[in-house]
């Protein structure tokens, strides 16, 4: 298991139960919706003391409340890597925190690797951009990808303010699978790939996307498209997307590579009630 939440400045998760989790992010504190949480409350007194919350129990449909005003700019910090932090339509905040785990590995993989060679990342499904910006920092030039227009010029503005306006970053608005295609069929290669594809969702033109029914396809591109020197392949699921025939075919794709995969389970540990909350899965594939 793998927790770095003690690495972010200005995030902690408090504690986490009857469906939902209390965190304080830039020293507010937010209830929202956490299909993981299914035990009860540690104290019931817990779940009173929120500054902002989001009602219903999933991640979209409901809305947000505040009692605080907050802080502007409102910002979460990863050792130098700078998240802006965004109320919207859903209970996200645009940043994932257990992901911090992801961001450390990436960037132990790639710095020994970039010192003797260049190194280009493909990051698919990128959202505000972290692993994009620990690759970016690590020395690596990549290519960030994601349907939504607004999350790329988000994690555009994260890297601004983390010192990495200039760095070798291509923002990419479209389909992840129609860019793997477009790519494969130019002849372009990678030394890296990262997914974080979320279990359902809409792209550009209204095409749905469906994880059970596209993942295997999404792994044998991402294979497709590494270099004839590959890095590794990085691919981030959450708890209730996949079911134990789905792991066991990630893992049986994987392993055609050769070098080592590993699979990591993610989660954050409650200052307050000291449980482990799971957050979903990584499996990590290196030469």
């Amino acid at each position: 298991m793998s927790n770095n939440q003690t690495r972010l400045t200005g995030y902690e998760l408090i504690a986490s139960g009857g469906g939902q989790r209390l965190e304080k992010w830039d020293g507010v504190t937010v209830l929202r919706p956490e299909s993981e949480a299914i035990w009860e409350w540690a104290s019931s007194m817990i779940s009173s003391n929120w500054d902002g919350l989001y009602s219903g129990d999933r991640a979209t449909g409901g809305r947000w409340r505040w009692r605080t005003a907050l802080p502007d700019p409102w910002i979460v910090r990863y050792g130098t890597i700078s998240f802006l932090i965004k109320p919207g339509t859903s209970k996200h905040l645009g940043l994932f925190p257990e992901q911090a785990a992801n961001w450390e590995w990436i960037k132990d993989t790639i710095q020994p690797i970039q010192r003797n060679r260049p190194v280009k990342i493909l990051n698919l499904f990128g959202y505000t951009g972290g692993s994009t910006m620990a690759a970016a920092e690590a020395g690596a030039s990549v290519t960030h990808v994601d349907a939504v227009r607004s999350t790329v010029s988000w994690c555009s503005e994260n890297a601004r303010i983390s010192g990495l306006g200039n760095a070798p970053i291509r923002y990419i608005v479209e389909d992840a699978l129609n860019f793997l295609e477009r790519e494969l069929r130019r002849g372009s290669r990678y030394e890296g790939v990262i997914m974080a594809p979320p279990a359902f969702g809409r792209g550009r033109g209204g095409k749905i996307w469906k994880l059970s029914e596209h993942l295997p396809y999404l792994l044998d591109a991402a294979q497709e498209i590494l270099s004839e020197d590959p890095i590794f392949i990085l691919l981030s699921t959450y708890s209730d997307d996949l079911n134990g025939i789905a792991e066991s075919m990630i893992q049986k794709r994987l392993s055609r590579l050769g070098g080592n995969s590993m699979v990591i389970e993610l989660g954050l540990t409650g200052t307050s009630d000291l449980r482990w909350l799971p957050c979903g899965k990584t499996h990590r594939w290196i030469a």
